[in-house]
């Protein structure tokens, strides 16, 4: 159950999409180990809106279902013109909704024993 899918990837161009995979694969890479998962997997879904001619943004949405956790599922989205900037915002959200559902298994633990 271990990588990651890409979902909107042919709207893309060359470049972009070659800059999506790395620094998802470099932040989800981050996110393993930082989150010590052993099993997930992450769908990362692209959308390229344009406003106009010239003008367009991105929107991106990460899901993460990591295996071993009581939450199933850890989703984020976040839209922005710099692509690689709403990479990182994503993950960096998802890091700490990683993080937050930790602490509260952890203080649950605590009380119990």
């Amino acid at each position: 159950m271990k990588g990651i899918k890409y979902i909107g990837l042919g709207d893309l161009e060359s470049f972009e999409t070659e800059q999506i995979q790395s620094l998802a694969e470099e932040g989800f890479a981050r996110l393993m180990k930082r989150a010590k998962l052993k099993e997930a997997e992450l769908s990362v879904f692209v959308k390229k809106i344009h406003k106009g001619e010239k003008s367009h943004h991105y929107e991106l949405i990460l899901k993460l279902n990591a295996a071993g956790t009581r939450k199933a599922w850890f989703d984020v989205r976040h839209e922005d013109f710099d692509l690689a900037k709403i990479i990182h915002k994503c993950f960096a959200a998802l890091a700490v909704n990683i993080e937050r559902e930790f602490a509260k298994k952890l203080q649950k633990e605590k009380f119990v024993a």
